[in-house]
């Protein structure tokens, strides 16, 4: 054996200490044991600490990332992925070959892993904290109040008068009855930031279920914690000091929250002194929480959390169940589990999705698996206990998450089989309401635009919904409000008021034939599209006007790319209660990038081939060619052989294609700024030359998505697209070839929107004496009082 061989066996001492509670093991390196010398010298790497927990780090990372891979059909989590790499690596598996035992996990090496994983998961659970607003616990409302408490008073109540009965059945050992008593109180938690984390994997957490889901684990937590504290208080102190030591305790969670946490506020702490202060203390969102969170995330919870979750695998052990008392044990933990169920269902019996919410309650993760460990290691639990506990965990959740996605679909309230179209609100006079999506400032301009050629009238307002989509960082829970319900200080409300006054300034202009209202979402962009589509159902929308992902520069050409709001775009038109207008704004190539500083279009042309998005594009238009001020032009494509088709299509039904085009011909004979323009063209090559004909004569071009894919008209145009969602023509204008903006309409597959008429115009003109517009919209849609004399 060389020298250096026996200084690597020297090096490190074992052996066991007293702890503060119990024997512990100690181990002695010296210093020169952090890094290897190198294999080349003949230096063994292993025996050294970094070379050791570089290799455990990446084992535990590849093997859960494989994992994550095989199980995400089935809809798991990262967690239950590396617990089963843990498990995999751990003695349950690979660890019974000893000599790989002896490698890959000797007794330095699980300590140095533990430090370190630790460290991380501490800065993990300062995010966590950092991402609650503890306001949630104040608005959850007396639904989830109910809720939450029932999914944890119900089991822990049962499964403590269970443990009772076996007690005096079984005559179970005292320390097997603390162990089970221990895991009831463990399966009846529920974690606020696990349920979250779910709700945002599932992405349903700005759903219906996913807010009451959240207010539910909240509360949940908050009544397990209290129960959980004056528990070991009196079974440690006696009946008076336990309410002295909870008194005191909780003077020093209120001093916390409404002390500290508003200096904090008040003071705009940096986030350098974030480490100072409990992460629940501090406030959540932007600019300290997305700060932090954008900092720590990477290192705490993608890095060091997934060796946390993993030593819980590496500790679990099926080897050492022992038979005697597994059976009575395990039967405890699905008793506790399923009265979870039931009582969470029971409580929310009226909610439509009970079966989703109990599901979702019974889902655990990361705050659970931490508190097994740290009773395992203060010897409450024994390894029997902790076994199941992780076992039962996994599949629990698992089961749990499965049928959560096969059960419920945040889709299906608005994916009904009518749809509100414009087309349909122009037939029955309806009052014309769209949602107009906003992700920053520089989408204002344009879209006050398009609100100008719409030409709000005393005869046909316009009722105006503007959602200010906010990407979720720096907090747990989803958001979608009104904004003037915001918090001010949140530096989102500064950006959405600077949205807010740039619609208020175009409302003022148009007193009493505009009324706009005014929210914000705050949500994960993967499922953002649910908060769009449910405030256009309950606002009921006939259009959505959601930016393009492209935006261009003065020159014309791309200069940003977001794909994640392409996504939304999929998703909206996918789903969407009513028709959808994907808006291609080129008002950066015009220099204006400002509200006071923009001109209204002038010339508005409309693409015509054949389809009912291109129907549902003329319907827009045709309101636009109302503006007296704005030139309207119709390009209709026809192919020779499509002429006596289209006649003879007119006479089936009342409001075909046909018919809607001779009402814009009829249209354009009294007015001289209302153009119809036919172009017969053979094939795709002449349709793409008239459309590059087009030049920038026009402020706007509107165009439906899609089209006859049989018709002449675009034979050889179909075969490529860039942007699939913007159809054949509407990818055409996407090219920097064309400089003015383009609106792609889209309308929703479905049948003819039933008879509701809340919102139907007049059928004559109001009389002018008349003080007020139609007294509907003065109610229930906050239009103010105004004299028509002075509003056109």
């Amino acid at each position: 054996m060389s020298r250096l061989d026996l200084a690597e066996v020297n090096s490190t001492q074992r052996g066991k200490v007293h702890g503060p509670f119990f024997f512990e093991n100690l181990v002695c390196q010296t210093n020169h044991m952090l890094t290897s010398k190198g294999v080349f010298l003949g230096s063994d790497p292993l025996k050294y600490s970094m070379p050791l927990l570089l290799l455990q780090m990446a084992a535990i990372i590849i093997t859960s990332r494989i994992l994550f891979r095989l199980l995400k059909p089935l809809k798991q989590g990262m967690i239950s992925a590396q617990v089963l790499a843990g498990i995999i690596l751990g003695p349950s598996l690979l660890g019974q070959n000893r000599s790989y035992m002896e490698m890959f996990l000797p007794i330095s090496g699980k300590l140095t892993l533990q430090t370190v994983s630790n460290v991380g998961f501490f800065m993990h659970l300062f995010l966590l904290g950092l991402r609650i607003d503890a306001s949630i616990l104040r608005k959850a409302g007396s639904k989830a109040l109910l809720i939450g408490i029932a999914s944890y008073a119900f089991p822990f109540s049962l499964g403590n008068l269970t443990v009772l009965f076996l007690k005096n059945t079984y005559k179970l050992p005292p320390d097997v009855a603390h162990c089970i008593t221990t895991t009831i109180s463990l399966g009846a938690m529920t974690s606020f930031p696990v349920t979250t984390t779910v709700l945002a994997e599932l992405n349903i957490l700005n759903s219906d279920l996913g807010r009451l889901a959240t207010n539910c684990s909240i509360v949940c937590e908050a009544f397990s914690w209290v129960v959980a504290l004056v528990f070991r208080m009196f079974l440690r102190d006696g009946t008076l000091a336990s309410v002295w030591s909870f008194f005191w305790v909780s003077a020093l969670l209120l001093s916390i929250f409404f002390i500290c946490r508003p200096l904090i506020i008040c003071l705009g702490v940096h986030a350098a002194f974030g480490a100072f202060w409990l992460g629940v203390s501090l406030p959540d969102g932007p600019p300290l929480g997305t700060g932090l969170t954008t900092k720590l995330e990477m290192f705490a919870s993608s890095l060091m959390l997934s060796c946390f979750i993993a030593i819980s695998g590496l500790q679990t052990n099926f080897f050492v169940i022992e038979q005697s008392h597994v059976k009575i044990i395990e039967a405890v933990i699905l008793i506790t589990y399923t009265c979870k169920f039931v009582g969470t269902a029971a409580a929310s019996v009226q909610i439509g999705d009970s079966l989703s919410l109990a599901l979702l309650m019974c889902c655990q993760g990361v705050i659970e698996i931490y508190t097994s460990v740290m009773w395992k290691d203060e010897k409450v639990l024994n390894t029997e206990c902790f076994n199941l506990i992780i076992i039962t965990l996994l599949f629990v959740t698992g089961i749990s998450r499965f049928l959560v996605v096969c059960l419920y679909d945040p889709s299906k309230r608005y994916r009904s089989k009518s749809k509100r179209t414009i087309l349909n609100t122009r037939q029955r006079n309806l009052q014309f309401r769209l949602l107009l999506c906003v992700y920053n400032v520089d989408n204002v301009p344009s879209m006050v635009n398009l609100l100008e050629v719409a030409y709000p009238s005393r005869f046909s307002p316009i009722s105006v919904f503007t959602l200010h989509l906010v990407e979720l960082k720096g907090r747990a829970h989803a958001v979608l409000m009104p904004h003037h319900l915001m918090n001010k200080l949140d530096p989102n409300t500064a950006q959405s008021t600077q949205i807010v006054n740039g619609f208020q300034l175009f409302e003022q202009q148009h007193q009493g034939t505009l009324m706009a209202q005014h929210f914000t979402a705050a949500a994960p962009f993967s499922s953002i599209n649910d908060d769009i589509c449910t405030l256009a159902l309950d606002k009921k929308a006939a259009l959505i006007v959601i930016p393009f992902h492209k935006q261009y520069a003065i020159d014309g050409n791309v200069d940003h790319v977001n794909s994640a709001i392409r996504s939304i775009n999929l998703n909206v038109l996918d789903k969407a209660p009513c028709s959808v207008g994907i808006f291609i704004d080129r008002g950066e190539t015009e220099g204006r990038r400002s509200v006071l500083m923009s001109h209204t279009w002038r010339n508005v042309a409309v693409i015509f081939i054949e389809g009912r998005d291109d129907a549902e594009a003329l319907a827009f238009c045709m309101r636009i060619a109302e503006h007296p001020e704005v030139s309207v032009t119709m390009i209709h494509f026809l192919h020779k052989s499509s002429l006596y088709l289209n006649q003879q299509a007119g006479e089936e039904n009342e409001y075909s294609e046909a018919h809607l085009i001779n009402d814009f011909k009829n249209f354009s004979l009294n007015k001289p700024k209302i153009h119809y323009r036919e172009e017969i063209v053979r094939d795709g090559v002449q349709t793409t030359q008239v459309i590059s004909a087009l030049g920038d004569t026009y402020d706007m071009v509107v165009v439906g998505r899609d089209h006859d894919l049989d018709s002449s008209v675009l034979n050889g145009l179909t075969d490529w697209s860039d942007c699939p969602e913007l159809g054949v023509i509407g990818d055409m204008f996407a090219s920097s070839d064309f400089h003015f903006s383009v609106l792609v309409v889209h309308q929703q597959e479905g049948e003819a929107l039933g008879m509701d008429d809340s919102y139907k115009l007049p059928d004559s003109p109001p009389r002018i004496v008349d003080p007020r517009v139609h007294p509907r919209f003065s109610v229930e849609e906050g239009f103010t009082s105004i004299d028509l004399h002075n509003n056109r």
